[in-house]
């Protein structure tokens, strides 16, 4: 099993997930790309899923069926406890990660996990719903994952992200090692990675909390972190 990541709208990124005759496209938004690549390799796409249901990344399913003989599956569809989702003879298992939006998922293949607009390389994505309590439960259904799981984003958002945790934690060493290993090309990290780089994925870490305290913040509860790291990270 294979995955290839196509960036489009700047920053939006979409995947294929491949076999040897069989592909299933993942917020497939850059359709010309994706249709020479099934093309290139022989492919097949049957099934086109979505990580939510934000316009900017459900822009490509139009163009995908009108191109394929794919079959496009809801969010809605996709969660229901009847059903059950393979490429070839792989299961892809489906993590319900409401925060984001409501109908957040994440997408587990092999060791990839694709992670939408919940987890990106270095940061979380914002929190629509208001809901803030939740999205920390989604954010550590995935950190229970094996530290080896390589996280592929919604977007390319390493650069500024990595600038928010290098001027904001105390040892600045991993945010460095990842900036140095980061390929445009091919963006993704491993959840290890993120555990070290990734403010709010340490909302209990002290220095994180002295952090916030030095802003003026509040602490007290992981809800009232995560606010107030949300709110350092639009200043920024």
């Amino acid at each position: 099993m294979f995955i290839k990541q196509f960036k489009y709208h700047n920053d939006n990124l979409a995947y294929l997930v491949y076999g040897e005759t069989a592909a299933v496209a993942i917020d497939g938004g850059a359709v010309k790309e994706i249709c020479n690549f099934l093309s290139k390799k022989g492919l097949t796409l049957q099934y086109i899923f979505n990580t939510h249901n934000h316009g900017d990344h459900t822009s490509g399913n139009r163009g995908l069926l009108d191109a394929t003989r794919a079959s496009f599956v809801s969010v809605k569809d996709l969660v229901s406890p009847h059903n059950q989702w393979m490429i070839e003879q792989t299961p892809i298992i489906i993590y319900e990660t409401p925060g984001h939006t409501r109908d957040s998922i994440c997408f587990h293949i092999n060791e990839w996990l694709i992670t939408g607009d919940t987890v990106f390389n270095g940061t979380v994505g914002n929190c629509f719903t208001g809901d803030e309590t939740t999205f920390i439960n989604s954010l550590k259904k995935i950190m229970t994952l094996d530290d080896q799981t390589m996280i592929y984003a919604g977007h390319d958002y390493v650069r500024p992200a990595m600038k928010f945790a290098a001027n904001h934690e105390i040892d600045v060493s991993q945010v460095q090692l990842f900036l140095e290993a980061y390929h445009p090309d091919h963006v993704y990290s491993t959840l290890k990675q993120e555990k070290s780089h990734n403010p709010f994925l340490r909302l209990n870490h002290p220095e994180i909390q002295q952090m916030l305290i030095d802003h003026g913040l509040p602490v007290k509860t992981e809800t009232e972190r995560f606010q107030s790291l949300k709110k350092i990270e639009i200043w920024d």
